[in-house]
């Protein structure tokens, strides 16, 4: 009689705790039901992928939208909209406006002749001191940035971006200078910060940047203004060296690489002939195939940045003692020539970005 007291005791304790759990899973169906039908009664967020954009005139930048049936449109004759994608037409700020439903969004388009479209021109002027104002070096510095933000920040691409706007879209030719010192100790050069290397993110254009210097021997001078190089012991136009540009746009693209040198020096590894694995440029080992804008290219105490390809032609920007400039070179006048290696950078990037073989 006890046992049978018993069993039916574990009975109503299990059927209890079924009818517990029932219970609760219920409960979490029903909250979970009204959670889910109170996300999907909020009313739609628009989002924009910018607030504002930077074109030159003739450029074109596509807008993206989290909704599928934004609509964009502006009254202003400044700027031309075909559908979401926007074309600079002449000087001037404009209003474009985003509507999706009964949403709206305004974006701030500003189009401005500072800069070009990429084009090759190793005749354009050289870099004067002064040439830009306090202004002028914002709004290049944020065209520079959301260039590089659109291929990709910290990938190949956005290294590229940042190569190619000194080089093709800049309007003028950026000096080369013999660097007088460098941030950390290199051989007995002393310790001087913008002064044929500059290793801050923008352009170095006016007085604006001379906060960020961190210490001068005879500067500091923007780039174009008069510097006496310890080199050639005369003043001439800042710039950047040879290692300095590809530097800067390492650092622009998102990778400090800190204050190296160029050239294959043994007694060093910490150059930006180190960074990645080095392809020898013969005709045994030269393949063009696994080559990539934003790949560099060097020889002994000179390094350069190939900022497009087109078959086996490749665009190489280097900073030489003839300014800034960018060489159209087939792969046989590379063998050619006295370049020797090209590093492939894919382990060092990781990521390709939004990358175009060409401008």
């Amino acid at each position: 009689m006890r046992k049978k007291k018993l069993k039916l005791k574990k009975k109503f304790r299990n059927l209890l705790n079924l009818i517990k759990f029932l219970i609760t899973l219920v409960l979490i169906i029903y909250f979970l039901t009204l959670f889910l039908k109170k996300e999907n009664t909020k009313e739609p967020t628009l989002i924009l992928n910018t607030e504002r954009v930077y074109l030159s005139i003739g450029e074109s930048y596509s807008i993206t939208s989290n909704l599928s049936n934004t609509k964009y449109e502006t009254s202003s004759d400044i700027v031309n909209v075909n559908g979401s994608v926007l074309t600079g037409l002449s000087v001037g700020t404009a209003n474009l406006t985003a509507t999706s439903n009964n949403l709206t969004k305004s974006v701030e388009v500003i189009v401005t002749d500072l800069y070009t479209l990429p084009v090759i021109n190793n005749k354009k002027e050289k870099l004067t001191c002064n040439e830009f104002t306090k202004e002028e070096e914002i709004i290049l510095d944020e065209a520079l940035a959301l260039k590089i933000e659109t291929a990709g920040l910290k990938t190949r691409s956005g290294v590229v971006a940042a190569a190619r706007f000194l080089s093709l879209e800049f309007p003028y030719r950026i000096p080369y200078f013999y660097e007088n010192g460098r941030l950390v100790n290199y051989g007995e050069q002393d310790y001087a910060d913008g002064e044929g290397r500059y290793y801050h993110k923008g352009l170095y254009l006016t007085e604006n940047k001379f906060s960020e210097i961190k210490s001068s021997v005879h500067g500091p001078a923007a780039w174009g203004c008069p510097l006496l190089t310890d080199t050639l012991k005369i003043k001439a136009p800042n710039g950047l060296d040879c290692s300095g540009f590809v530097s800067w746009a390492l650092l622009n693209g998102g990778y400090d690489v800190g204050d190296v040198g160029a050239g294959i020096n043994e007694d060093r590894t910490d150059d930006l002939d180190d960074l990645s694995t080095k392809m020898k440029l013969n005709e045994e080992n030269f393949d063009a195939s696994l080559v990539k804008p934003g790949d560099l290219i060097g020889r002994y105490g000179h390094i350069g940045i190939i900022i497009g390809k087109e078959d086996s032609t490749f665009y190489i920007a280097e900073s030489l003692d003839y300014d800034l400039h960018v060489l159209t070179m087939t792969r046989d006048e590379i063998i050619e020539s006295d370049w020797l290696y090209i590093e492939l950078m894919d382990d060092y990037y990781k990521k390709d970005g939004n990358l175009k073989e060409m401008w």
